[in-house]
């Protein structure tokens, strides 16, 4: 399986028209033409889709093969000879398009690109007096049109019949959501059984741009967007989750009012999903933050940037002066470019002087982090995107990833359909589990459980990898045989007790996994948002290193990450245990060099490990931390226990707020300060899979609003504190390659077309694919098992609270949704909070699906509407976590924390349900 991936090491030579050209073995005869300046026309053929042979456009004449030949069908041969332009196929083409044109509709807006016309137009038959056919139709009535969907609009009276929508559906999305209906003149796409609205259909939007007549056009902005009046594109990285996906944003008069894919580059070779293509009206909103606010007797008033600054800078100063660096604490934020986060844990550590640095990681990813630190020496994911759709196995736990990362999703769907055995453990259903040959739907917080029950199958059953575990594990076959002796007593009885996973689903899902050649994990926050959660990933990477399963291609462990450049932060040093490149804070020689690298003493850069997210905090509500700044993050939304946070909040001193909107933190801010969104900035972020990628200023920022990392320059300034004069952000990129070794073959122009993975030790090293292939980055160069015995969570269902709340997202919005939920496109599918109960559950308490309920404990409440779903399983409850009218993190806790990664049990916390009457 998987021949795909076979690297083309051959090259074939032919002759068209006469001129010798080489090309790859294996190339496409259309791609090798084209790619060689030949421009043979061609409707229905696309380089990411199969090849259909249906518009015929694409004849020519191969010496030794009869008749006519679609160039799009055959591959490029050795000693090849071809004919692709002479009178006869000139003819045969300018037919074809008089045949197709007497069944097209050909009125134009001007508000897409038309390939058909186009080549209407190279072949002058513009005039309908110089075509040999007459118009069968034209336009249709317009109740014809399939205008349902909230992005798009479909008029069939412009369909060829080409078939590029339908495979961009099903072959590069994996959806199979379009089809053909009816014959003739009256055959027309469908979605689904009818119209779009009533379909399957997400709005990704790939059909829209494989279009080539216009048959199927954007909704959005189509009243205002007219090509001929668009002034520019701009590539740039998708702002949302942590896939990379490469944008051309179409500017028009200052605003942007389009969104395609980016063809032939990573992480997504055009394709995107909802949010990317069409989440993009937040940048214009005007909700948006202008100008400098300061709370002056309970009220915000607007002021100068200089009154701003120079309040932040005294106020700062007075705290750190009279209660010491580490009464100061900041929040940065996994939205904002590398440059800005690396500036703003420069100015943390240099002007304040302290570690208490922190962002969203620690609320997702930080126990995936900490138990991969652990036991390979590097938190990030080890193998890229691609390796999905090439692995023989894949293994999803604690991740709905066809919603929180939709592109990544398209290759696992590529993978299946070439026969990749995918295994789903999640405790709800999801919309992967159609796809999945095995669904383990263990009980919430059991996963340490199932995964020993695993381990001990693959023990028992001889499956393991001996040479690797003897040459690549820290101990060899003494820490195996630890390992060992800690999951016998994990039987698949016992583990079926616990985990309500049926015994022979655990027993083959450990035999699919262990036995497969190469094999990919995905894991994500449904593992890590526990008290257990470095338990659970420990777990889950005893199992991978004992089958050897990472190390090579398609084999290793890759978690998602959430936001888009959640990855950078940490690469870059926000976080309150490493500097730069993951180099503990109390490591001295690397304290010496930055000190050097930064021109500040050495005695400045603090030494001792800082508090994290919930402990901040914490320390906060204690009165230990007196002033916080906050760039780009919402805690009264995202923390554990809102009510709390709320508290620790009001006891502040002092809070400065960072953002593009006000949010549900900014009414605590003392200072709020307008930042510039990732369409108004240069810099780059860094994807899930290590990819550094370039961010490009399209639109100016509205009113004052300013780029982040010019921000916290200029603060710095006024705390006389220079932490660096930099001409524009590639100067502080610079800086970056110097202070993080992983990032020091890396610069601008090298990623100026695509981005490069880390680590690129130097420049001209390709970077790296795939990690750990000769050693892991622990001081022997082995990994490590770290065997752990299931707990439960202390917090559990009782008679009061007799429920567990599960929290998560939904594809169509974002995080704390301030940017999704400003887009009417986004909205039109989903802006509304729900609760999935399980039927069964539903009846027994009372409550009828659409019934508006209460969710409550001792902590706090939210209300909400009822959802019965049996894709969850009885006494559990899912509640997304976007939406600020139901904040469910009213109910999580943040009084029990993982001990190891700091993460707080956002996936567990008891509850009870009500309706509410009336």
């Amino acid at each position: 399986m998987h021949d795909t991936e076979t690297r083309r090491t051959t090259t074939v030579t032919l002759t068209i028209d006469g001129r010798t050209i080489t090309v790859p073995a294996g190339t496409n005869l259309l791609d090798a033409a084209v790619d060689n300046g030949f421009e043979i026309p061609h409707l229905c053929y696309h380089r990411r889709l199969s090849p259909t042979g249906a518009c015929r456009l694409c004849v020519v004449k191969i010496d030794g093969t009869p008749g006519l030949t679609t160039a799009c069908t055959v591959n490029a041969e050795e000693g090849m000879s071809l004919t692709a332009f002479d009178g006869e196929l000139e003819e045969v083409r300018r037919h074809t398009l008089e045949y197709l044109l007497a069944e097209q509709n050909e009125e134009y807006d001007g508000t897409y690109r038309d390939e058909f016309r186009e080549l209407v137009i190279r072949y002058g038959l513009e005039d309908p007096e110089s075509r040999r056919y007459p118009k069968i139709r034209t336009a249709l009535h317009p109740a014809l049109i399939d205008d349902s969907s909230p992005v798009l609009t479909y008029d069939p009276s412009k369909c060829i019949s080409c078939f590029r929508c339908i495979k961009g559906c099903g072959e590069i999305q994996g959806k199979h959501v379009l089809s053909f209906s009816d014959r003739g003149l009256d055959a027309r796409i469908v979605a689904g059984y009818g119209r779009w609205s009533e379909s399957e259909c997400d709005g990704c939007g790939e059909c829209v741009q494989l279009c080539p007549t216009g048959s199927l056009v954007e909704k959005p902005h189509r009243a205002e967007i007219r090509l001929n009046r668009v002034e520019k594109q701009v590539k740039t990285t998708c702002p949302y989750c942590g896939v990379g996906c490469q944008l051309n944003l179409h500017v028009q008069d200052g605003r942007i009012l389009r969104v395609d894919g980016v063809e032939g580059v990573s992480p997504n070779d055009g394709r995107l999903c909802v949010k990317g293509r069409f989440g993009y009206d937040f940048v214009h909103s005007p909700d948006r933050l202008t100008t400098p606010l300061i709370k002056r007797n309970g009220r915000f008033v607007e002021a100068t940037w200089e009154e701003a600054l120079d309040l932040i800078a005294r106020k700062f100063t007075e705290i750190r002066d009279e209660h010491g660096p580490d009464a100061l604490a900041g929040y940065s934020s996994a939205k904002c470019t590398n440059e800005d986060t690396y500036l703003f844990q420069k100015f943390m550590r240099v002007v304040l002087g302290t570690n208490n640095i922190d962002y969203c990681t620690r609320l997702c990813h930080a126990s995936t982090v900490t138990a991969m630190m652990k036991s390979l020496g590097g938190g990030a994911g080890t193998n890229s995107i691609e390796d999905f759709a090439r692995t023989d196995c894949l293994f999803v736990t604690g991740n709905n990833m066809i919603e929180t990362h939709p592109v990544t999703a398209t290759f696992v769907k590529q993978g299946v359909a070439n026969g990749t055995k995918l295994i789903v453990c999640d405790p709800r259903w999801t919309p992967l589990v159609p796809y999945a040959d095995i669904w383990l739907q263990a009980r919430t917080g059991t996963d340490v459980a199932l995964l020993n029950g695993m381990i001990r199958v693959i023990i028992e059953e001889k499956l393991f990898n001996r040479r690797f575990i003897r040459e690549r594990l820290h101990g060899g076959m003494d820490a195996f045989e630890q390992l060992s002796e800690l999951v016998r007593s994990y039987t698949p009885e016992v583990v079926e007790e616990i985990t309500g996973v049926p015994e022979e689903k655990m027993r083959e899902a450990a035999r699919i996994y262990a036995r497969a050649e190469t094999a990919m994990i995905a894991t994500g926050m449904g593992m890590s948002q526990q008290t257990v959660g470095t338990d659970n990933v420990f777990s889950l990477l005893n199992m991978m290193l004992i089958c050897g399963h990472i190390g090579k291609p398609r084999s290793g462990i890759d978690p998602p990450r959430g936001q888009n450049n959640v990855q950078g932060v940490t690469d870059v040093g926000c976080s309150p245990i490493v500097y730069p490149g993951y180099i503990p804070v109390g490591d001295e020689d690397n304290r010496r060099r930055l000190a050097d690298l930064w021109n500040v003493p050495f005695e400045r850069l603090p030494a001792d490990p800082g508090l994290s997210t919930v402990e901040i905090a914490k320390a906060a509500a204690e009165g230990r931390i007196r002033g916080l700044y906050i760039m780009g993050e919402n805690p009264m939304l995202t923390d554990p226990d809102t009510t709390h946070t709320g508290k620790a909040l009001e006891n502040l001193e002092f809070l400065v707020v960072q953002d593009i909107f006000h949010t549900e933190t900014t009414p605590y801010a003392d200072v709020i300060l307008p930042a510039a969104s990732f369409a108004e900035k240069e810099g780059t972020f860094v994807n899930s899979d290590r990819r550094t990628l370039r961010v490009r200023r399209a639109v100016e920022s509205p009113g004052e609003a300013r780029e982040d990392w010019r921000i916290i320059a200029d603060l710095a300034e006024r705390m006389g504190s220079s932490i660096g004069r930099y001409a524009d952000a590639s100067r502080i990129f610079e800086e970056i390659a110097g202070a993080a070794p992983i990032f020091r073959g890396i610069s601008w122009d090298r990623i100026d077309h695509e981005g490069i993975q880390w680590p690129c030790p130097e420049p001209g090293h390709p970077g790296t694919a795939t990690l750990f292939e000769d050693r892991f980055n622990t001081p022997d160069g082995k990994a490590i098992l770290f065997p752990v015995d299931y707990r439960e969570e202390t917090e559990q269902p009782s008679d009061r609270y007799p429920f567990i709340l599960n929290t998560g997202r939904i594809l169509y919005q974002y995080h704390t949704s301030t940017m999704s939920r400003r887009n009417e496109a986004l909205n039109a599918y989903a802006d509304e909070s729900f609760a999935l109960i399980h039927p069964e559950d539903a009846r027994l308490i009372g409550v009828g699906s659409g019934d508006e309920i209460r969710l409550y404990n001792e902590r706090g409440a939210f209300a909400t509407r009822a959802r019965l779903d049996e894709g969850v399983r009885r006494g559990e409850v899912f509640v997304p976590f976007h939406f600020r009218e139901s904040p469910v993190n009213m109910l999580t806790r943040a009084d029990e924390l993982d001990p190891y990664s700091k993460i707080a049990a956002f996936k567990l916390s008891a509850c009870a349900i009500e309706r509410v009457e009336g």
